[in-house]
């Protein structure tokens, strides 16, 4: 255990380390005037949102809450259709295909379109952040779901166990690490498709303060939101590493020497 704990700590001590270093550089090469006027000091930055924090809270806000409805519905929807796949093989070449087809379909073309038939609201925002998070959600699901091992099917055959006896103890454990790749890859587009659908007329929005300081040429705004909404992907991808590696804790890795 104190082992483990030392990986784990050293895990998030060494990039913050190094995050710190680059940013300390960064901020001695804006001083000694080597950035172009492109390249903010990270100070700079740091001020631009002490300048109006509570605009940068409300704008995150706006655009974690797009993302996070969209992609709860977009769990939903593939897990049911990954369900029937698995139950129902003829329905799943056809199941696949729709997902391919849906995931084909450029975000910036989709955008507008909604937003002529919904409104250009949180509905049309939501569903475009569920539109790009499916795919992956829908690909980890059906893999997930086919990934337990046969000589175990016919042993739950062999006892005569039920259909959902089947799926909670053999289909369902067998496809976690499917479906948490599928969850972590998700998180990061769903934020894309929320900062994308903000892109074509919303009133708030991290997207919208990108736009807007891209237009007025306020660099310091625009790398804060840029970073921002880096921070956000990153922390949908880090929340579900965090939920896998205690869900999954019987595949925790091991040290058999010490």
């Amino acid at each position: 255990m104190p082992r483990r704990l030392a990986t784990a700590l050293t895990s998030i001590v060494l990039p913050l380390a190094g995050l710190s270093a680059l940013m300390l550089l960064l901020e001695l090469s804006k001083h000694a005037g080597y950035l172009p006027v492109t390249l903010p000091a990270p100070s700079q930055v740091w001020s631009a949102l002490l300048a109006n924090p509570r605009g940068i809270g409300l704008a995150l806000g706006e655009t974690t809450m797009n993302a996070i409805r969209g992609y709860a519905v977009a769990i939903v929807v593939a897990l049911g259709a990954a369900f029937i796949a698995a139950f129902v093989a003829a329905l799943r070449p056809t199941i696949y295909n729709l997902g391919v087809g849906l995931s084909s379909i450029p975000l910036i073309a989709a955008t507008p379109l909604l937003a002529l038939w919904l409104g250009n609201g949180p509905l049309t925002r939501s569903l475009i952040a569920g539109l790009a998070s499916y795919f992956p959600l829908l690909v980890g699901a059906m893999q997930g779901f086919r990934a337990y091992e046969t000589n175990h099917m016919e042993l739950f055959h062999v006892y005569s166990a039920s259909r959902w006896r089947v799926f909670r103890f053999l289909i369902l454990p067998s496809s976690l690490p499917y479906l948490f790749t599928g969850f972590k890859l998700a998180a990061p587009l769903a934020v894309l498709g929320s900062l994308t659908a903000e892109l074509t007329g919303a009133e708030n929005g991290i997207g919208v303060l990108m736009l807007n300081a891209l237009f007025n040429f306020d660099i310091k705004m625009v790398w804060l939101t840029v970073l921002v909404a880096c921070a956000m992907s990153g922390a949908g991808y880090a929340i579900w590493a965090l939920i896998e590696r205690l869900t999954i804790y019987w595949e925790a890795p091991s040290n058999s020497s010490g």
